[in-house]
């Protein structure tokens, strides 16, 4: 394991820094298309129908830097389609996308593997997407509040997917 403290490199105006993280919470990886992943706002994720359709849903994404370099996640309603759809398959693949899921031109698709997890385990990916989102997701939760205490998502378990990229 990496000491702390001893990832280093360029920050902004080229000066040198000193990572207070180790290095295997920082994102090495040197693939041009999953650093794209990482800092989009939104990404079209595409899962398959039992079919083969493929279908694309723009969603928020944080990296898991815990889980490794290729790794991201994002909440999900525990019924949603993207967990039906991966219940039966687990490869995907994303692209950066806008609000509405227009794919951003030029950008890499990359495929991956999902897995749709609950509980503990979903609400680190939460809070992850809640550090990356700051007060937009602050005003966001409001909504899931209400949802979760007087909506159709009342008590529902935590849920969220990770996806694992190909790198």
């Amino acid at each position: 394991m990496a000491q702390l403290g001893s990832a280093s490199g360029l920050g902004p105006e080229g000066r040198r820094f000193e990572s207070c993280h180790s290095d295997q919470y920082m994102n090495t990886s040197s693939s041009p298309a999953i650093n794209a992943i990482h800092a989009a706002k939104y990404i079209s994720f595409v899962s398959t129908r039992k079919n083969g359709t493929p279908i694309a849903t723009p969603v928020w994404v944080a990296p898991l830097h815990y889980l490794g370099p290729n790794v991201f996640g994002f909440t999900i309603d525990a019924n949603a389609g993207k967990a039906k759809r991966l219940a039966h398959t687990n490869t995907v693949t994303v692209q950066p996308c806008d609000i509405r899921g227009r794919i951003v031109e030029g950008s890499p698709i990359v495929s991956g593997t999902a897995v749709v997890i609950s509980g503990a385990e979903a609400e680190k990916v939460r809070d992850a997407v809640a550090h990356k989102y700051g007060f937009t997701y602050k005003v966001f939760s409001i909504y899931l509040w209400f949802s979760e205490h007087f909506g159709s998502h009342k008590d529902q378990p935590e849920t969220a997917v990770v996806v694992t990229l190909n790198a």
